[in-house]
């Protein structure tokens, strides 16, 4: 079977880890969000989310944690 260029560059393709998860990091939350505007509307559409904080991940201790298995699905 012949392979495409496009085959070989994916398959020589290496995913880049970002080095805030290159080791142990630990979760920062911002300020919270809202959107610039129609903020009751939007609310409204997303009660459970609109005004969360912004998330960060910056270097942390190591901690031990239970190993589980996680299924991710891209759509």
């Amino acid at each position: 079977m012949i392979k495409s260029a496009l085959q070989l560059a994916r398959e020589a393709y290496e995913p880049k880890l970002p080095g805030s998860l290159k080791g142990a990091v630990k979760i920062v939350e911002g300020k919270k969000t809202e959107s610039i505007a129609d903020q009751a509307d939007i609310e409204k559409l997303f009660p459970n989310t609109y005004g969360m904080p912004l998330l960060t991940f910056e270097p942390g201790e190591k901690k031990d944690f239970p190993v589980i298995s996680v299924g991710v699905i891209l759509s």
